[in-house]
């Protein structure tokens, strides 16, 4: 076995791991001051936003693996559309931040050294680490994603596949917060799913949230995928 193969996954498992338990740890640090638990679906949500990079690598393998074109084109397609599926869970974290605005059902201080004010700030700081941590393993699954396809179709097609990933993700952000449509939803209910996304392309509102996310979204990639390429001079695509 090739130990130069394992290494970039068994370097990264370390990464998303100690990654996941930092941002556990404010969570449990807040307990701590407030006496109550009450940002468990932070920790959920950021196990979900961890799921496209297994996909993205098991598309990246299996496509890498197959000895016929036709059957590496539909594994990668098949991986493609899974990644897709998953993905919005990763900068979906950012919309967690309506919480810390809302200070609704999130505990009061217990700790007389510290004000509802500081705990606010405190709220802010973890926020910003679970969703910050959550992007970037989105990014660092579409940057694997993207890898897949411009290997199989080019430079061109490889780019062209993500720009609609991405809309659909910013479309699927909304769908996860004010629809609460999950990833899973999409395969067991597409009926439903797919109502609410004919109803989405008509609302103002959704189309701007959708648009907002699906831009900041190719803005970040585009500076994570610069900086994972190298000098701007010795890039390939």
């Amino acid at each position: 076995m090739d130990m130069r193969a394992i290494r970039p996954a068994a370097r990264l498992s370390l990464v998303v791991g100690l990654s996941f338990l930092s941002c556990v740890l404010f969570v449990f640090v807040r307990l701590a001051l407030t006496g109550r638990f009450a940002q468990g679906y932070l920790i959920w949500n950021l196990f979900l936003a961890a799921v496209p990079i297994p996909i993205a690598w098991l598309g990246a393998a299996l496509s890498a693996s197959r000895k016929s074109r036709a059957g590496t084109v539909a594994t990668a397609l098949v991986a493609f559309a899974a990644w897709i599926v998953f993905y919005p869970n990763a900068p979906y974290i950012f919309t967690d931040f309506i919480h810390v605005v809302r200070r609704a059902g999130l505990g009061s201080v217990t700790a007389t050294w510290l004000s509802e004010y500081d705990l606010l700030w405190y709220d802010i700081v973890m926020n910003a680490a679970f969703a910050f941590v959550g992007h970037y393993l989105g990014l660092i699954s579409m940057y694997v994603m993207h890898g897949t396809m411009r290997s199989l179709f080019g430079r061109v097609a490889g780019w062209a596949m993500m720009v609609p990933a991405i809309l659909l993700s910013g479309f699927g952000i909304h769908f996860g917060r004010f629809a609460r449509i999950n990833s899973w939803d999409v395969m067991v209910d597409p009926a439903r799913s797919m109502r609410v996304m004919v109803e989405a392309f008509t609302d103002p509102a959704a189309l701007l949230f959708s648009l907002a996310f699906a831009l900041f979204i190719a803005l970040t990639y585009v500076i994570f995928y610069l900086t994972k390429r190298g000098e701007m001079g010795k890039l390939d695509a």
